[in-house]
């Protein structure tokens, strides 16, 4: 040790060397100590991960098979699902197009045959009217005739025998004649 002028103690350089290679060494050391303690973890989490990789190995993947084997065996089934749905669809659309052209064709034809049963009934009264009034003429205005002629007869008889009896009442009112 050199002493300074001041009376301080002045470190050689051999002295500092060795303060940092001790400082390095500690460094060294704490370093070693880190990295063997990330070893220690990385050695069991990849234990961990080995073993999780066993288990999803051994349970999931085994499912994971099942589950491709259902799909591949029901694509095809999904397919022909699909195109039945699809062509009954379009059977459905064609029959429902059918259907309303009918029912249109139906419409139709009824009013049509409503129009001209209504058409028939009015001529088939008109005709009737007009026969009941040609029957009520034919059989009334004989009849009114044939009364009329009965009545001339029996104001005649009656004229007839009234006369015959009593000459001098011609004159009185004949109360039979009134009906």
């Amino acid at each position: 040790m050199v002493l300074s002028a001041n009376g301080r103690t002045i470190m050689n350089q051999t002295t500092l060397l060795i303060i940092f290679v001790a400082i390095t060494a500690v460094a060294v050391v704490l370093q070693m100590l880190i990295l063997a303690g990330m070893y220690f973890i990385a050695s069991k989490l990849s234990k961990r991960m080995e073993e999780l990789s066993t288990r999803v190995e051994e349970q999931a993947l085994p499912l994971v098979r099942k589950v491709r084997g259902i799909v591949d065996e029901s694509t095809p089934l999904i397919q022909k699902v699909v195109m039945n749905v699809t062509e009954t669809s379009s059977i459905v659309r064609t029959q429902a197009e059918n259907i309303s052209e009918v029912v249109s064709e139906i419409a139709d034809r009824t009013r049509s045959q409503a129009e001209r049963a209504d058409k028939l009934v009015t001529r088939t009264m008109q005709r009737v009217d007009i026969a009941a009034e040609a029957v009520q003429h034919s059989v009334t205005s004989p009849l009114r005739r044939v009364s009329a002629v009965m009545e001339g007869i029996r104001t005649g008889v009656g004229e007839y025998m009234a006369g015959r009896g009593s000459r001098g009442t011609k004159n009185a009112p004949n109360e039979q004649m009134f009906i």
